[in-house]
């Protein structure tokens, strides 16, 4: 999965603010959850709402990554419900000036498995194979609830496939792109790519430079997790054969099976264990000392016996 931030002129309009923020699992934890994707705007906004955007997606992150033992779906549920809780608490401080001028959307990607939401202006789309498809009009829109505060509402939830893409446009971007045709001309790229985007934009520079706003492009290819191996295995060519998969264990077997115990005399001990000695050619040390200790009291025990 490949993602692309294209900002297009962030200091053109002074009142205006916006910026894209992308998150990708951190730990096996955070992996259950997927990616979370999240592109923000604010049209006449107030100096003391510059970091307004920052602080509504971190909220909307941590929750979303906390709740890791809820499915996707039902975490960004949760993660909604703060962020709505956060935007009442600034609205019951006096702060309304970013009604009406907030557009905000949300995705998170597991598996293939889409969960979204948006708010005000910005416009999703799916493109997949030469085709443009407007997802976010499954979206059903509601009026906003004043008591208590409701921004974001309902989910829509859909199954991707590799070689698609997901193109997040804020409403000016989007309505130059459309404009100029230029979705058309990305959905016709064979592959996308951020210099194949740039390779259709770089005859719209003039135009480009009157606009502001932000494009999150998510490129579905293929997850492979880190540290995942893959092992192939040969075709096997001839029949299997039981005897032939057992032999070396039944080879190892043998060698462990208990010896017949002959107890020898005390002179054959000491000569066999001599004998032992020199036809080894034992160097571990220990080894050695052991052997030293059994002959001491082996012969302790025939001098024992002799005078006795």
């Amino acid at each position: 999965m490949q993602t692309f931030e294209f900002h297009f002129n962030p200091h053109l309009k002074l009142d205006l603010i916006f910026d894209s923020f992308c998150y990708e699992p951190e730990n096996i934890y955070e992996r259950r959850m997927g990616s979370l994707y999240l592109v923000g705007l604010l049209k006449n906004a107030l100096p003391r709402n510059l970091r307004f955007l920052e602080k509504l997606q971190k909220v909307i992150k941590e929750k979303y990554y906390k709740s890791t033992i809820f499915a996707p779906e039902k975490s960004l549920r949760e993660s909604l419900k703060e962020a709505n809780e956060f935007l009442e608490g600034i609205a019951k401080r006096g702060d309304v000036s970013w009604l009406g001028n907030l557009g905000f959307a949300i995705l998170c990607l597991k598996n293939f498995k889409l969960n979204f939401t948006k708010v005000g202006g910005m416009k999703i789309f799916l493109l997949r194979r030469g085709q443009i498809i407007d997802i976010d009009k499954k979206l059903k829109f509601q009026d906003i609830e004043p008591y208590p505060l409701k921004i974001f509402g309902n989910i829509v939830s859909g199954k991707l496939a590799e070689g698609d893409l997901i193109l997040v446009l804020t409403k000016e971007i989007f309505d130059f792109f459309q404009k100029n045709l230029l979705l058309n001309e990305i959905a016709k790229l064979p592959h996308f790519s951020e210099k194949g985007l740039k390779d259709i934009l770089n005859g719209k520079t003039e135009d480009l430079s009157k606009i502001s706003g932000a494009l999150l492009a998510i490129s579905l290819r293929k997850e492979v997790l880190a540290g995942k191996r893959e092992i192939i295995l040969p075709k096997i060519s001839k029949e299997f054969s039981l005897k032939e998969v057992l032999s070396p264990f039944l080879r190892s077997f043998k060698k462990f099976q208990k010896p017949k115990i002959k107890i020898p005399n005390p002179k054959e001990l000491i000569r066999n264990s001599i004998s032992f000695v020199i036809r080894r050619k034992i160097l571990n040390k220990k080894l050695i000392l052991i052997l030293a200790l059994v002959l001491v009291l082996v012969l302790g025990f025939i001098l024992f016996r002799l005078q006795s």
